[in-house]
């Protein structure tokens, strides 16, 4: 790699049969032309920051007209002409996000820092960077290797203005289920890449594959579509650091971050194990962390309880803060710091474990929600809510209905061993199963429902079944707030089980005998029990259906939402309902991003079915059963608004109420009567008569926007029988 290239130079470099590159290059040299035209800026095509900023501002305005024309056209026209157009901007669309656009570095250099000792490094300025294990999203970092006189020396990124070598970390999370992985290294001018086993200072666009920067064992490489390009160093070259796709020449690499937070060390962390009943004398709660391997050396450790710092120094924590306490929400996390013997430095702050002192449990209810998407903490205001609002009582059961993660499908092990740790203290102990949306992987979701021990079947595990049985004998051993819920069954459907072939056509007939087998299972010896359908995906037609509300038109959304056969699912729902009198719940997520608010429908509304989405024909039918949302418990995309469903019984009735988490802002309030009334006596934490008292009639447990006349019933009948004595 040369250290002054021309703009030709680099053209060649990246190779003279790149036509795409080299086509783009100039096309970005134009834009940036025209665009510092008549800014106080001179042309330079070496000025990459302009460069890689002008790229972005044109092509990602040129890619999201392209999309619009395309879907809008596509929607509202349906003549050859129309369709034409929309294949040409198609195709210009695939051309500008299927292609790089490289920007052109005056110099990678290797910058000596003032010192380096055991595993910490000292700039200029004196700001200590400590040697780490791994990238992790939003952190800067220093790239280092070792010249021959064992000193550490910084990948710079030089140009005619700065020379640059802190390189900040940033993952690319808010795209679709189904997007390639990308992630990022930027200085502040630059964005580091490689391609053709050179590195570039580049601003790359969407391609057909992964592309994104990974740390292993010491070695520092580039995954661009399937390909391994790794970094090196070599002191008596002009340019020192480079890149090649031979392994054997890999650099050894050491990475360098400071911040709050160093490289992760908490494997296990703090949850509470259970709730705990007011007054009933409960010991003071127990919180441990575990450490990912026992090489690992504590430096640090600091507890803290509802914010103030407790305890010092150890991993298992005894809150006697939290000990016979009257009904609330606590919270307990800590801060760990530790080292190896590789000198590598761990700072780690823990989730927030949520501990819950309650009254009791509300007999047969659900919290609900969907599309969380790694805003945990709005479980526990949820929580919260329920606590608030129905005088100190916690719901029976918690379940997740899909989309418990970011950005493209997550893999099995990360879901697994990072993800799902981190949920777990948020819910306070409570029990939880749950359904896999498309960003989650179905394998680890159904393996987190399956270990909860509630009463799932088997059969989930590939990917339909039920994932609770409240009248089972799992839950009789296992549940703790559960064993209040043994009139409620949950029937999950992950969506990785629609997926066809191709995995871009989803399809509800995937799993349409399953789902009757279970229903003609159940009608056999059937109790009435409240039955939920807990699926990420609904079955109605977005945009066509009235409720949808839809921003884009007559239909809105692919395939991926618009399920094909969903009219078969919902006509056999219905038919089950109808004969044996079932109380069904179809409970959904997912069409957030599509600009669709929560909706209702119950007994007699009309609900309209995709039957064939790729024809956009639909077929409608009028319910028998209770279809809705779960409630989006997150604000980070489309109309999410962190919405969450509080469902319990009500005597003859089920109260559905949805609720917007850490608020007192009462979404809306339904109230659907159960068609089968032979239900079982419902167990609960606290006496009978505490139950009864807080679940006595239509306005019980108390929730916001609601009046309740007992009192005053009370009030009256004393006031008459004192007027009775007056009288005599």
């Amino acid at each position: 790699m040369q250290t002054k290239r021309n703009t030709i130079s680099a053209t060649q470099s990246a190779g003279t049969n790149k036509t795409t590159s080299r086509s783009k290059i100039c096309f970005g040299a134009f834009l940036c032309r025209i665009s510092t035209k008549n800014a106080n800026v001179p042309f330079d095509i070496s000025n990459i920051k302009w460069y890689n900023y002008v790229i972005k501002t044109y092509y990602d305005s040129i890619i999201m007209l392209l999309r619009h024309i395309t879907e809008v056209t596509l929607i509202y026209f349906h003549t050859k002409l129309s369709l034409l157009f929309a294949t040409i901007s198609a195709a210009f669309m695939m051309y500008f996000t299927n292609t790089h656009a490289y920007g052109i570095a005056e110099e990678f250099s290797a910058t000596i820092p003032l010192t380096s000792e055991k595993g910490i490094i000292t700039l200029d300025n004196g700001q200590q960077w400590f040697k780490v294990t791994e990238l992790e999203d939003g952190r800067n970092y220093l790239i280092s290797a070792k010249n021959s006189n064992g000193q550490n020396v910084l990948l710079t990124a030089d140009d005619k203005q700065s020379a640059e070598y802190i390189w900040r970390f940033y993952e690319d999370k808010m795209v679709t289920s189904t997007a390639a992985h990308y992630n990022y290294l930027y200085s502040d001018s630059h964005c580091l890449g490689c391609y053709e086993n050179d590195l570039y200072l580049t601003h790359d666009w969407w391609t057909e594959g992964d592309q994104t920067w990974n740390y292993v064992d010491g070695k520092f490489y580039y995954i661009d579509n399937g390909k391994k390009t790794y970094l090196t160093y070599s002191e008596s070259s002009t340019s020192p650091f480079g890149c090649t796709d031979n392994a054997d020449d890999a650099a050894d690499i050491e990475l360098y971050s400071c911040g709050e937070e160093l490289a992760r060390c908490i494997k296990t962390q703090p949850c509470a194990q259970s709730f705990a009943i007011e007054g009933s004398g409960y010991p003071a709660p127990e919180f441990t962390v575990e450490l990912f391997d026992d090489s690992i050396v504590v430096d640090n450790i600091k507890w803290f309880s509802d914010g103030e710092e407790s305890e010092t120094g150890v991993l298992n924590f005894t809150d006697n803060d939290l000990a016979n306490l009257p009904t609330g929400i606590h919270h307990v996390s800590c801060i760990v710091e530790a080292h190896d013997s590789d000198n590598h430095y761990y700072r780690e702050k823990s989730q927030e474990a949520l501990f819950v002192v309650t009254k009791g449990v509300v007999p047969d209810s659900i919290i609900t929600f969907s599309d969380i998407h790694e805003q945990y903490d709005l479980i526990s205001k949820a929580i919260e809510n329920v606590l608030d609002n129905t005088g100190g009582y916690i719901p029976s059961l918690i379940v997740c209905t899909g989309d418990m993660i970011n950005g493209p499908t997550m893999d099995y092990d990360t879901m697994i061993n990072t993800y799902a740790p981190r949920i777990k203290p948020y819910l306070g102990g409570l029990d939880t199963v749950y359904v896999a949306g498309n960003h989650d992987s179905s394998k680890a979701v159904s393996e987190l429902s399956l270990k909860a021990g509630l009463g799932a079947d088997s059969s989930f595990s590939e990917g339909c079944g039920v994932i609770f049985n409240g009248n089972s004998d799992s839950v009789a051993t296992n549940g703790k707030n559960s064993i209040s819920a043994n009139n409620i069954i949950v029937y999950g459907i992950n969506y990785e089980s629609l997926n066809s072939s191709p995995q871009t056509l989803q399809d509800y007939d995937n799993i349409k005998s399953q789902l009757e087998n279970f229903l003609n299972e159940k009608a056999k010896n059937y109790k009435g029990e409240i039955i939920i359908i807990s699926a990420h995906a609904g079955l109605h037609a977005l945009g066509v259906q009235p409720q949808s509300g839809s921003r884009i038109g007559s239909w809105s959304g692919s395939t991926a939402y618009n399920i094909i056969n969903s009219y078969e699912i919902a006509n056999l729902i219905n038919s089950y309902v109808k004969k044996y009198d079932m109380n069904i719940l179809y409970l959904f997520g997912h069409d957030h991003s599509q600009g669709e608010y929560e909706f209702i429908l119950t007994e007699g509304d009309t609900l309209i079915c995709p039957t064939n989405s790729k024809e956009y024909q639909t077929n409608t039918l009028e319910l028998a059963f209770t279809y809705a949302h779960s409630g989006y418990l997150s604000t980070s995309i489309g109309t999410a608004d962190a919405h969450f469903s509080f469902i319990y019984r009500n005597g003859n009735n089920l109260e559905y109420e949805l609720f917007k988490a850490g608020s007192s802002e009462y979404v809306r309030h339904t109230e659907i009567p159960l068609k089968s009334l032979k239900l079982l006596n419902s167990n609960s934490t606290v006496s009978t008569s505490k139950a009864n008292n807080n679940n006595n009639n239509g306005n019980s447990p108390k929730t916001s926007g609601r009046f309740n006349i007992t009192p005053f019933l009370i009030i009256s009948l004393v006031m008459v029988i004192i007027s009775r004595k007056h009288k005599k």
